[in-house]
């Protein structure tokens, strides 16, 4: 019937395939009734296209195992059984959004710290995204505080914004009428929100807004019938960042593997 069950697309570039170019990840999307047999056949095909373009290095970085489990673990074997090698393999941590109040998901440090934002008056709120460019700036001074960059310009941000204007969501938390820490997101699927970019100034340190913002956004994801929240990879110069990790698994994150693969094409 001439459907697609199966898609996956590159950035070709001094005969290397990336897939993606610079996005968080892209893959391998395929329907979960194609068979095991047909989704390595593809595999196979995609190499020889390549092959024949030139092309002597392929690069798929996938998405969490978090997103679809079994079909993860399927796609994982059969890139390896292909002779894809692993180059990167990270640690992403993810929300479950279910019926449970946020606050009876957190571990009893963050449930302190949203009790004090909620004493502080702490006012979670989904922002226009007409103030993309305040938002952006806040997160980047955030960031440049604790000498961190941002993996995208602003420029790139807005091209991006203009392209999938529905796509991309901005929550802030607001102590009175300053931002005390901000978040820009985007919609992955109906089901699936990733915490793209977040952040709070230094001296906001003793109240952690972050753990208000994340209650705002999973109260959010609750009513849009969202069902994970990704709060992205914790990694530092290709080494698991242990005090970022533990920080998203007491927000209430759950940690899944997230592969890149090689392959080298003789």
């Amino acid at each position: 019937k001439k459907k697609g069950v199966a898609a996956i697309h590159f950035y070709l570039e001094n005969q290397v395939a990336l897939s993606p170019y610079k996005a968080p990840f892209g893959s391998v999307e395929f329907s979960k009734a194609l068979q095991p047999k047909d989704l390595y056949e593809f595999l196979k095909e995609v190499e020889a296209n390549l092959r024949n373009k030139g092309i002597k290095r392929i690069q798929i970085k996938n998405p969490p195992e978090a997103y679809q489990p079994v079909t993860s673990s399927l796609l994982e074997v059969l890139l390896l059984n292909l002779g894809y090698r692993i180059l990167r393999a990270e640690i992403s941590t993810s929300i479950a959004v279910c019926e449970t109040k946020y606050d009876q998901k957190i571990e009893g440090w963050e449930l302190r710290k949203l009790k004090q934002g909620k004493k502080a008056k702490l006012n979670f709120q989904e922002v226009p995204i007409s103030l993309m460019e305040k938002v952006y700036e806040f997160i980047r001074a955030c960031r440049e505080e604790r000498r961190q960059t941002l993996s995208m310009t602003l420029a790139e941000l807005m091209r991006t914004l203009n392209f999938f204007p529905e796509k991309l969501i901005l929550f802030g938390v607001y102590h009175g009428k300053e931002l005390a820490a901000a978040s820009i997101s985007i919609r992955v699927s109906k089901r699936i929100i990733y915490n793209f970019y977040s952040g709070h100034p230094r001296k906001l340190d003793s109240l952690s807004p972050v753990v208000t913002l994340m209650q705002g956004i999973y109260s959010w994801s609750q009513k849009k019938h969202i069902e994970l929240i990704d709060l992205g990879t914790s990694a530092l110069q290709g080494q698991p960042n242990f005090s970022l990790l533990d920080f998203k698994l007491r927000l209430s994150g759950s940690p899944s593997a997230k592969f890149t693969f090689e392959k080298e094409l003789n």
